[in-house]
């Protein structure tokens, strides 16, 4: 019994206060190492680069899936548009960090008259209340850089490790060009590993008062600014035609009562257009994407 009580004094006083001290240096570990991907230099960037262009009448406003898979440049050459691609990554994070990076944009807010918004946040109900958690949290371009004490596990990277991978890596994006397009000739594309998790999800009151928030948001902004708002093309291996048919006349029916244009894009076909996700496109899968966007403009007009 003696024995017993011994081993377990060691047990409770000697051996769970060190696995509990291990982890959280750890996770402080983590947090010191872990960085944003050049989030903030990429909207520094994009504040750099509007600071010369005067002529622009035309913007790309979203998030990944509209900064890999969208062009300005391409939407300019083959039309009379002045577009400039403003999108960023996790949309910002937030809705109140996006918008306020938008209203700090140095353009003249007057001279828009073309909103080209695409999000993905209406085609994934996870995605979604993540986005409403960040709203709450008030969280960053950045993103939350705070220490946390939740994260991924200590064996995931433990196996990254094993693999000779840098075990505190962030991948780094590159700077935007002077259209705010990503530049893929300084970012290697890997669809090798992509999964389609996408389903689609019943428009609901919650998705319903934000997509109405967002449009009023940007109309508050961009006063004399026709607005279409964008389903992008995502890999779409899942989705049922009949839940999508569904989702679409929902969706569209709250865009058109906020005098808003709604286009919704094809899905991509396969892996080959995209670089490394299922809503982002590789330099081909943009140029497809963009020109299919400019067709069905016209078909609006």
């Amino acid at each position: 019994m003696l024995y017993t009580g011994n081993v377990n004094r060691i047990i409770f006083w000697g051996i769970i206060p060190l696995i509990i001290i291990s982890y959280f240096i750890f996770r402080i570990m983590e947090w010191h190492y872990l960085d944003d991907g050049n989030r903030l230099s990429i909207s520094k960037q994009h504040y750099e680069n509007l600071r010369v262009s005067n002529e622009i009448n035309c913007l790309i406003l979203g998030g990944s899936n509209s900064m890999f898979s969208l062009s300005a440049e391409q939407m300019s050459s083959i039309s009379n548009l002045k577009c400039y691609n403003l999108s960023l990554l996790n949309e910002g994070f937030s809705d109140q960090a996006y918008f306020n990076f938008i209203r700090e944009a140095p353009i003249d807010k007057k001279n828009i008259t073309h909103i080209f918004y695409s999000t993905i946040f209406p085609l994934s109900s996870k995605d979604f209340y993540e986005r409403m958690e960040h709203n709450v949290n008030e969280t960053t371009l950045s993103g939350n850089l705070s220490i946390k004490f939740k994260g991924p596990s200590i064996a995931s990277y433990f196996a990254r490790w094993l693999k000779n991978d840098v075990m505190f890596k962030t991948v780094q994006y590159p700077a935007p060009s002077s259209s705010g397009d990503f530049n893929f000739d300084e970012y290697g594309c890997n669809s090798i590993n992509i999964q389609d998790s996408w389903t689609i999800e019943a428009v609901d009151i919650s998705l319903d008062l934000w997509v109405r928030g967002q449009l009023a948001k940007i109309r508050n902004i961009f006063s004399n600014s026709k607005i279409y708002f964008i389903v992008p093309s995502t890999l779409r291996e899942n989705f049922n035609e009949k839940d999508t048919y569904r989702f679409s006349i929902a969706l569209e029916k709250i865009i058109v009562e906020e005098s808003a244009s709604f286009i919704e894009q094809s899905p991509f076909k396969n892996r080959s257009v995209l670089c490394d996700g299922t809503h982002h496109a590789n330099s081909i899968g943009r140029e497809l994407r963009t020109r299919e966007l400019m067709t069905l403009l016209k078909g609006i007009k």
